[in-house]
């Protein structure tokens, strides 16, 4: 059974796309079936991949908006029979297109700078990821160096609860690069600190995945027939 992971954040700019591309990255090094779902009309994560395929061709990405054959449900269809890991990537918004995807998921990453402007754009995003009964993990995206503001931010989304990824991304050019390329950062520099960086991700998030799925198991298990 596949895991299908969403990208989500109302605000532009957050690095959703980033994301997505150096997490799907990951996870195929790590030798996951891993395939993706562009549901962004800009279609970035598509043309990622289209740059990815002409490099080595493991990981699949079908344009949910730009190809009249496919809408996320039949994109999911067809992927889920061959991947193990399926990651969508949305819009800026809070339309329909980002609350089927939310619907469609095991697990929702929400990306976020250590910005005020960020924080605010985020809770709408985990509202809805609430209301709809996902399972969501806010992820620090482009982290400066240690500051006064950014730890203020950190320490405002553990005031509210909300779930934090304790592996942060850093504003590291690496992740550029190597997106540019057609790769993720753990092929273009294996030993950087931005490659650690994402393979820390990685892991937590599907260790994550592995506890909840256990636990769902394990309510099935003591539910009387």
């Amino acid at each position: 059974m596949s895991l299908t992971i969403t990208v989500a954040q109302r605000k532009g700019g957050a690095g959703k796309t980033t994301l997505a591309c150096q997490l799907a990255a990951a996870l195929s090094e790590d030798g996951f079936r891993v395939a993706g779902v562009d549901c962004d009309p800009q279609g970035s994560f598509s043309l990622w991949g289209a740059r990815r395929a002409s490099v080595k061709r493991d990981i699949d990405i079908v344009d949910a908006q730009t190809d009249a054959r496919f809408s996320l449900g039949t994109s999911l269809w067809g992927l889920k029979k061959r991947a193990d890991i399926i990651i969508i990537d949305t819009p800026p918004s809070a339309d329909r297109s980002v609350r089927n995807s939310i619907e469609a998921a095991d697990i929702v990453l929400a990306p976020l700078q250590l910005s005020r402007l960020d924080l605010d754009a985020i809770l709408p995003t985990a509202e809805l990821v609430g209301e709809i009964g996902r399972e969501v993990l806010f992820v620090v995206n482009r982290a400066p160096a240690r500051s006064r503001v950014g730890d203020q931010i950190r320490g405002e989304i553990e005031h509210q609860s909300l779930p934090l990824a304790g592996a942060e991304l850093g504003n590291r050019t690496a992740f550029i690069e190597s997106i540019a390329a057609g790769l993720g950062v753990v092929e273009t520099s294996p030993r950087s600190a931005a490659a650690s960086e994402i393979r820390k991700l990685a892991g937590e998030i599907m260790t994550l995945c592995g506890d909840q799925k256990a636990g769902q198991d394990d309510r099935r298990e003591r539910t009387p027939v």
